[in-house]
């Protein structure tokens, strides 16, 4: 039997490997976390990186998946249920998704999605495809550098991302340095969006007010400053003002 109450979208490739997963009664979530060659990752709650069952938008080897976890002060009574009113999460999100990477802003693929209905709530997971050899920015700046990139680079790169967002219309409420993810070498990583729960996307030509992502991913940068116990140089932040009135 499908999973208890679960209805799904996915791309038309994708299609056949949700449903044979839904339909051995399983979540995509829980099916990630059983696959032998599954590594995880750390975020709200474990995400899952696993190979690719068929080809992705991006033709990326690997996935990441999901599961939707409550923010804020509602996350210790509802954990990752959400209230089955509106349209989910995850619908939500693969259309904002499908919308930004129209308008040029570097975000991972959606691959799919699925939505379990249990009386009034519902938990969810999304798929999307997964960038390798990348790092997100909190990482770059104050835990496991892998990629060697300097902090005046890996902010000139989340600067301009931010750029990229205000002009394309699409607003990020939450944007900080986990959502954020750098891919390439040192000398020139590509900054990517993730995670755009709760993302919106104005008109074509409509930008978004020049402020509020980035005073939200600046004070995301003084509380990892505080958590680390030291600050990031004048030239860093110098660096992150540049990426933001790059062209």
């Amino acid at each position: 039997m499908p999973a208890q109450g679960a209805w799904s979208f996915a791309l038309q490739d994708a299609v056949p490997w949700v449903g044979e997963v839904l339909t051995a009664g399983q979540t995509l979530y829980g099916w990630a976390g059983a696959h032998p060659e599954a590594s995880t990752m750390a975020g709200r709650g474990t995400v899952y990186s696993v190979p690719a069952p068929v080809p992705g938008p991006d033709g990326r080897a690997r996935w990441t998946v999901r599961h939707y976890y409550r923010g804020g002060a509602v996350a210790r009574w509802l954990d990752d249920r959400y209230l089955a009113v509106g349209e989910p999460r995850p619908f939500l999100e693969a259309q904002v998704s499908a919308t930004a990477r129209s308008r040029n802003v570097p975000t991972p693929a959606v691959v799919g999605g699925a939505v379990y209905r249990g009386g009034l709530f519902y938990r969810a997971d999304l798929v999307t495809e997964y960038i390798p050899e990348s790092c997100d920015l909190a990482d770059v700046l104050f835990g496991d550098n892998r990629l060697a990139v300097s902090a005046e680079t890996a902010l000139r790169a989340a600067g301009r991302l931010v750029r990229v967002l205000e002009r394309a219309g699409v607003l990020h409420p939450d944007l900080n340095a986990k959502n954020i993810v750098l891919e390439g070498g040192p000398d020139a990583p590509r900054a990517h969006l993730v995670d755009l729960d709760r993302c919106g996307a104005r008109q074509p030509g409509v930008p978004v007010p020049a402020f509020p992502m980035r005073r939200r991913l600046e004070r995301s940068l003084r509380k990892f400053e505080g958590k680390a116990g030291f600050y990031l140089p004048h030239g860093a932040w110098s660096a992150l003002h540049k990426g933001f009135d790059d062209a």
